[in-house]
């Protein structure tokens, strides 16, 4: 694989297949907090992982049979953030961070209620590309690497989270959503969004998830979609 001038990470020594994400989403504090739990493949039994991160807290990081191992974030680079190498065994498997993002994420846009339609919620939405999913997630932030991943999204109860993976198209009473996207994908495809949404479906296939308020304007957006794809 050719080496990314705009990446950390050395997928040629070992690299991300899957990743499992269980994260809070935090309205008042404009934090997401959990784990991260990356399946990776070394390749060469290398004794590093090196992974993307930019104004992560790291608290914690586990090898698969439960020890914690060492970590060291290498020195900040302008828009490029932080080398983050993780000591791991020739035979490791997966790799488990708990950290916390920053107030001031790049990839994190954290609206007030009074900058939505609705007036009465708030609304996070992340934007990873270009290089921005190392601001949310330590991952190694790629495009040239792919990977699937499964998430558990904790959020405010009378809010919805939708990730680009598959969706439930009804808010939880718990505020608690699963999400699978067994497509392997590069980072700067993952993507949440939280607030007061509702789904409208348009047939079997498409549909739109939209403030309440704004569904009547988004199913315009989609009034002859139908007859382009019939």
């Amino acid at each position: 694989m050719p080496h990314d001038i705009h990446s950390f990470a050395r997928p040629d020594e070992a690299i991300i297949t899957h990743l499992d994400l269980d994260l809070t989403v935090d309205f008042n504090k404009k934090i997401l907090s959990g784990t991260a739990v990356l399946a990776i493949e070394n390749k060469t039994g290398t004794d590093t992982l090196f992974l993307d991160s930019r104004d992560l807290n790291i608290t914690k990081v586990v090898l698969d049979d439960d020890s914690e191992t060492p970590f060291v974030k290498g020195a900040t680079a302008k828009y490029l953030g932080e080398e983050l190498r993780i000591h791991i065994k020739p035979k490791t498997k997966k790799v488990t961070i708990e950290y916390s993002t920053s107030p001031d994420a790049a990839a994190l846009q954290w609206l007030s209620p009074e900058q939505t339609a609705g007036g009465t919620q708030p609304f996070l939405f992340t934007q990873s590309q270009a290089i921005l999913a190392r601001t949310w997630i330590p991952l190694q932030d790629s495009p040239g690497i792919k990977f699937t991943y499964n998430a558990i999204i904790h959020c405010p109860k009378d809010l919805m989270a939708v990730m680009s993976a598959g969706n439930d198209t009804a808010k939880h009473a718990d505020g608690i959503y699963h999400f699978e996207m067994p497509q392997p994908i590069p980072s700067y495809l993952m993507a949440l969004a939280v607030g007061d949404l509702s789904f409208h479906p348009y047939n079997t296939i498409c549909g739109v998830f939209a403030e309440p308020s704004m569904m009547e304007k988004c199913a315009n957006e989609f009034t002859d979609l139908p007859k382009m794809i019939s």
